[in-house]
């Protein structure tokens, strides 16, 4: 999954500045610049900084890596609407739609997962769909009516469109990520119908949800972190961060020998060429011998 690389690249970075911390040298060290008699010192300063930086990356990872594994996939339920009922009903057969649906075996790696096709049965007053069974039931009305401007009405796509147009489905369908205590879902139109949901989540590994006290451990992970709290310890060790590279700056910019640091910038200008180096006059032609 493309959300578990930040966390990756987090935690890798850590590993990488806390092994520059303990071995005390290499390229996070480069002190050639810095004044001679406080050469110790300023090393001394940085390498308690980069522990301090090695902790909160790997810290941080781990809180990135807990909301990606228990908050990024939010569990939505669909349903169609009194306009879909009263404008397709000759589609369907008796409320009901047969259409193929791919169901995925996989441990919560979706480039590791494998997927089987089944026949399943759809009913136009199921308010707990899912994306495939929405999908086909509105499919399935376009397939009959895709000419029926009025039905299908065409919209325009805005400047960035390809297409220049496109179909308005938006009126057929409602979908809600709140449930209610009893797991049903809740298609809120006020304050007050929203006020009697919740959302829902499903880990991404193992699509576990987060209502569900199962007593497994990614339940156990739901109960200790919300995702509230996660939120907020992610921001707090992102300032510790930059509170952390501040310093940083500040024990290089105090320790720097300007002197030495002028040199190097003089070392680095590409010398001038040759006045000389230009002249492509023709030298003079030598009289031939007799």
């Amino acid at each position: 999954m493309l959300g578990i690389l930040f966390p990756i690249l987090l935690l890798a970075m850590g590993v990488y500045v806390l092994y520059g911390a303990i071995k005390g040298e290499g390229r996070l060290f480069t002190l050639e610049n810095f004044k001679d008699d406080s050469k110790d010192k300023a090393k001394k300063y940085m390498r308690i900084i980069y522990f301090v930086l090695a902790a909160i990356m790997l810290f941080m990872a781990i809180v990135n890596g807990a909301q990606t594994l228990l908050y990024s996939n939010k569990l939505t339920y669909y349903k169609v609407t009194d306009a879909y009922k009263d404008n397709f009903s000759d589609v369907l057969d008796n409320g009901t739609l047969t259409y193929t649906a791919t169901e995925t075996n996989n441990s919560g790696m979706s480039c590791m997962s494998s997927g089987t096709s089944v026949e399943k049965v759809g009913s136009v007053d199921n308010e707990a769909m899912e994306l495939a069974e929405i999908s086909a039931f509105i499919n399935k009305a376009y397939d009959a009516y895709k000419d029926d401007t009025e039905k299908f009405p065409r919209v325009s796509g805005g400047l960035m469109s390809c297409g220049g147009t496109t179909v308005d489905y938006s009126k057929y369908y409602a979908q809600t990520d709140l449930v209610d205590d009893a797991g049903n879902p809740v298609y809120a139109s006020t304050d007050a119908e929203k006020a009697k949901g919740h959302r829902v989540y499903l880990s991404a590994f193992g699509n576990e949800r987060s209502d569900l006290n199962s007593g497994s451990f990614i339940s156990k992970l739901y109960g200790a972190c919300s995702q509230k709290l996660l939120a907020i310890l992610n921001y707090i060790l992102l300032g510790l961060a930059v509170l952390g590279l501040a310093g940083l700056f500040l024990i290089t910019r105090k320790y720097t020998d300007k002197e030495k640091l002028q040199k190097a910038r003089q070392q680095q200008v590409r010398p001038a060429m040759p006045s000389d180096a230009f002249n492509f006059d023709d030298e003079p032609k030598e009289e031939p011998k007799k």
